[in-house]
C-alpha cells in the first residue's frame, strides 16, 4: 500500500511525499508523490498517538471492558496505550484486571501494557480520598510476577514506608517509576532517579508539596522537581476547558521541558459529567477526563503555538520512548510498525492505520 501526496511528520521536520506499507510495516519514505497510491491530498501523515496514562473510555473501564475502551481511543488515532489501573481496579481485583487486559491484547488492539497508578499513594490526594493502601511487599511481588513484561509504568509515593524496597523490585522488572499524590521533597525524589524514576504523573493535578518550614514560604514539591530535572518527563492533561492544567501552566511546562520532555495524556475515566466538554466530574469532584489525544494536541497547539512536529513528539515520540515502545512505534521510519494517523490542516483525525490495516478512512 502506498500513501502519496502526504505531509509526512518526521521527528525533525515535515517531508512532502509518499510512504509505502508492506506486511504491516513502513517499507520506505519518498519525496515523490507521482504514480500509483492512495492520495492524501496534502494532509499530514503522523505516527499514531501513544497514551501512557488512560483508564478507559467514557463508557468502559479498562479493568473490566478493555477491548471496548481501547477501540474508542483507536478511532481517534491512539494506536498504542497503557491501561491505567486506579484504586477502583484494586477493589474490583487487580488479578482479574490483569487477566482481562491480557486477553484483550493482540494485533487488532492498541493495548501495549499496564500502568499501575498506585495503590501506594498518599490518601490525602486525588479522587476517592482516604483510601489508604500500605506498601505490601507480598502484594506487589505477586502483581509484578503476574504482570511481568506488560507493566510498563508504576506511580507511587516515595514517602511511604517500604517505598525504597518497592522501587528496587520495580527496577528489576524494568518498570518505569512515576511520582504523584505525594508530599515528597525534590531532595528525596532525586534519590529515586537511580531506581528509574522518570515520570511526573499529570503534573499540576493532585500533586502535593511538603509542609513549609518557614511561615510565608512555599516549599518546592514534585512538580518543581519534574520541571527542573532533565531526566523527568512531564505528563500533561490538556483538556479543552483548561481545568486540569491552566493554559499558563501548559506554556510554563512547554517552556521548561520542550516537546522531548512532555507526554500528553488523556487520563480518560468512565462515567461522570463531562461538563459540556471533556472534563470529568463525579460528585462535584474532578475525576480525570473524557479526552482523547487528538483533542489534546489541538488544545496544546492553541495555548502554546507548538509546531506540528513538536505536537507529534509530545503525543507519540516522547511517550513511546518513556515507556519502552520506541523501537517499533512512536515515529515514522522504515522498519517500524505502520501505526499511523492522518490529520487535516486543523489537526482533526481523518484516517487511522493500525499495523498497516485501515481502521478509519475519511480521505
Amino acid at each position: 500500500m502506498i500513501l502519496k501526496n502526504a505531509r509526512i511528520v518526521l521527528e525533525d521536520g515535515v517531508q512532502e511525499g509518499s510512504l509505502c506499507i508492506e506486511n504491516g510495516k513502513i517499507a520506505w519514505i519518498s519525496g515523490c508523490s507521482d504514480g500509483y497510491g492512495i492520495d492524501l491530498g496534502g494532509m499530514y501523515l503522523a505516527p499514531g498517538f501513544v497514551d501512557q496514562h488512560n483508564h478507559g473510555s467514557p463508557k468502559h473501564w479498562f479493568f473490566d471492558h478493555p477491548a471496548e475502551a481501547a477501540q474508542w481511543h483507536l478511532w481517534e488515532g491512539t494506536t498504542s496505550l497503557l491501561c491505567s489501573l486506579w484504586r477502583n481496579s484494586g477493589r474490583y481485583s487487580y488479578e482479574k484486571s490483569y487477566e482481562n487486559i491480557m486477553n484483550a491484547m493482540g494485533p487488532d488492539s492498541p493495548i501495549r501494557g499496564i500502568h499501575m497508578e498506585g495503590p501506594y499513594l498518599d490518601p490525602d490526594f486525588g479522587c476517592e480520598k482516604d483510601d489508604e493502601w500500605l506498601i505490601d511487599r507480598e502484594q506487589y511481588l505477586r502483581l509484578m510476577n503476574l504482570g511481568r513484561g506488560i507493566i510498563r509504568q508504576w506511580t507511587f509515593d516515595p514517602t511511604r514506608e517500604g517505598a525504597e524496597l518497592f522501587a528496587k523490585e520495580a527496577q528489576k522488572e524494568n518498570i518505569v517509576l512515576a511520582i504523584c499524590y505525594s508530599r515528597a521533597t525534590p531532595e528525596l525524589l532525586e534519590t529515586y532517579l537511580k531506581y528509574g524514576l522518570r515520570i511526573g504523573d499529570h503534573i499540576f493535578d493532585a500533586s502535593g508539596v511538603p509542609e513549609p518550614r518557614h511561615a510565608g514560604a512555599r516549599e518546592p514539591g514534585s512538580d518543581h522537581f519534574v520541571l527542573v530535572e532533565d531526566r523527568m518527563i512531564a505528563e500533561l492533561i490538556a483538556d479543552s476547558q483548561g481545568v486540569h492544567v491552566k493554559p499558563y501552566d501548559l506554556r510554563l511546562t512547554y517552556k521548561c521541558k520542550g516537546a522531548d520532555g512532555i507526554a500528553l495524556i488523556s487520563d480518560c475515566c468512565t462515567g461522570g459529567d463531562p461538563q459540556e466538554g471533556d472534563v470529568n466530574i463525579v460528585n462535584g469532584e474532578l475525576y480525570g477526563s473524557q479526552l482523547t489525544l487528538s483533542v489534546a494536541i489541538r488544545n496544546m497547539k492553541k495555548h502554546t503555538g507548538a509546531s506540528v512536529c513538536e505536537l507529534v513528539r509530545m503525543a507519540s515520540t516522547t511517550p513511546a520512548k518513556t515507556v519502552g515502545l520506541y523501537r517499533d512505534r512512536g515515529s515514522i521510519a522504515p522498519g517500524k510498525v505502520a501505526d499511523l494517523v492522518v490529520l487535516d490542516e486543523e489537526l482533526q483525525v481523518k484516517g487511522v492505520f493500525l499495523g498497516g490495516k485501515i481502521i478509519r478512512r475519511e480521505f
